[in-house]
Protein backbone atom coordinates (compact mmCIF):
# COMPACT_ATOMS: atom_id res chain seq x y z
CA UNK A 1 0.00 0.00 0.00
CA UNK A 2 1.07 3.07 -1.05
CA UNK A 3 1.37 6.44 1.12
CA UNK A 4 -1.46 8.77 1.43
CA UNK A 5 -0.42 12.05 -0.62
CA UNK A 6 -1.90 15.66 0.00
CA UNK A 7 -2.45 16.95 -3.84
CA UNK A 8 -2.62 20.34 -4.84
CA UNK A 9 -5.46 21.47 -4.79
CA UNK A 10 -5.67 19.74 -0.97
CA UNK A 11 -3.02 21.59 -0.23
CA UNK A 12 -4.08 25.38 -1.43
CA UNK A 13 -8.01 24.75 0.35
CA UNK A 14 -5.75 23.81 3.18
CA UNK A 15 -3.37 26.96 3.36
CA UNK A 16 -6.20 28.71 2.31
CA UNK A 17 -8.41 27.29 5.75
CA UNK A 18 -5.24 27.84 7.92
CA UNK A 19 -5.10 31.15 6.98
CA UNK A 20 -8.74 32.34 7.48
CA UNK A 21 -8.27 30.87 10.92
CA UNK A 22 -5.29 32.58 11.19
CA UNK A 23 -6.65 36.18 10.53
CA UNK A 24 -10.12 34.99 12.69
CA UNK A 25 -7.96 34.96 15.67
CA UNK A 26 -6.01 37.95 14.72
CA UNK A 27 -8.92 40.31 14.31
CA UNK A 28 -10.72 38.81 17.33
CA UNK A 29 -7.38 39.37 19.78
CA UNK A 30 -7.39 42.89 18.13
CA UNK A 31 -11.06 43.59 18.52
CA UNK A 32 -10.89 41.85 22.15
CA UNK A 33 -8.06 44.28 23.29
CA UNK A 34 -10.11 47.43 21.65
CA UNK A 35 -13.29 46.83 23.40
CA UNK A 36 -12.41 45.38 26.87
CA UNK A 37 -11.32 48.82 28.53
CA UNK A 38 -14.09 50.89 26.58
CA UNK A 39 -13.91 54.31 28.33
CA UNK A 40 -17.60 55.39 27.27
CA UNK A 41 -16.39 59.09 26.81
CA UNK A 42 -15.56 62.32 28.20
CA UNK A 43 -19.12 62.49 30.98
CA UNK A 44 -17.09 59.41 32.95
CA UNK A 45 -16.75 60.76 36.30
CA UNK A 46 -14.39 57.54 37.10
CA UNK A 47 -11.60 56.78 34.97
CA UNK A 48 -8.70 54.67 35.69
CA UNK A 49 -5.39 57.05 34.92
CA UNK A 50 -2.79 53.34 35.10
CA UNK A 51 -2.61 50.03 36.36
CA UNK A 52 -0.43 47.33 37.21
CA UNK A 53 -0.36 43.98 37.65
CA UNK A 54 1.24 42.67 41.16
CA UNK A 55 0.36 38.56 40.56
CA UNK A 56 -2.64 36.54 38.83
CA UNK A 57 -4.98 38.25 40.58
CA UNK A 58 -3.87 41.16 42.40
CA UNK A 59 -3.74 44.65 40.76
CA UNK A 60 -3.24 48.23 41.73
CA UNK A 61 -4.83 50.78 39.78
CA UNK A 62 -4.82 54.78 40.11
CA UNK A 63 -8.00 55.96 39.79
CA UNK A 64 -9.15 59.31 39.12
CA UNK A 65 -12.45 60.69 40.88
CA UNK A 66 -14.07 63.88 40.69
CA UNK A 67 -10.61 65.24 40.23
CA UNK A 68 -9.10 63.67 43.06
CA UNK A 69 -6.48 60.52 42.27
CA UNK A 70 -7.02 57.13 44.62
CA UNK A 71 -4.70 53.99 45.01
CA UNK A 72 -6.27 51.29 44.95
CA UNK A 73 -5.57 47.81 45.62
CA UNK A 74 -7.54 44.86 44.04
CA UNK A 75 -7.57 40.86 45.11
CA UNK A 76 -9.64 37.96 43.67
CA UNK A 77 -12.11 38.89 47.63
CA UNK A 78 -10.81 42.41 48.52
CA UNK A 79 -11.05 46.28 46.99
CA UNK A 80 -9.51 48.82 49.19
CA UNK A 81 -8.06 51.92 48.99
CA UNK A 82 -4.63 52.09 50.02
CA UNK A 83 -4.02 56.24 49.31
CA UNK A 84 -5.81 59.11 48.46
CA UNK A 85 -3.35 61.88 47.04
CA UNK A 86 -3.89 65.50 47.45
CA UNK A 87 -3.03 66.17 44.09
CA UNK A 88 -3.36 65.05 40.58
CA UNK A 89 -0.58 62.46 39.82
CA UNK A 90 1.28 63.26 36.52
CA UNK A 91 1.09 59.89 34.64
CA UNK A 92 3.96 59.73 32.03
CA UNK A 93 2.49 58.45 28.78
CA UNK A 94 3.90 54.91 28.03
CA UNK A 95 4.58 53.42 24.66
CA UNK A 96 1.82 51.33 23.78
CA UNK A 97 3.01 47.61 22.90
CA UNK A 98 -0.45 45.94 25.10
CA UNK A 99 -2.00 44.80 21.78
CA UNK A 100 -2.85 41.42 20.51
CA UNK A 101 -0.82 42.06 17.22
CA UNK A 102 2.36 43.36 18.87
CA UNK A 103 2.00 40.24 21.72
CA UNK A 104 1.88 37.87 18.64
CA UNK A 105 4.95 39.57 16.93
CA UNK A 106 6.96 39.24 19.77
CA UNK A 107 6.30 35.73 20.32
CA UNK A 108 7.15 35.12 16.97
CA UNK A 109 10.29 36.81 17.14
CA UNK A 110 11.45 34.82 20.29
CA UNK A 111 10.58 31.36 18.93
CA UNK A 112 12.56 32.46 15.58
CA UNK A 113 15.72 33.68 18.00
Amino acid sequence: MGDPMIEGPDLLSLGGSLLIVIGAVILLGWLYSRLRFNSGGPDNLINIVGSRALGPKERLILVEVGGQNLLVGITATHVQTLHKFDEPVAVVPEKKTSGFASRLRNAVNEAAS
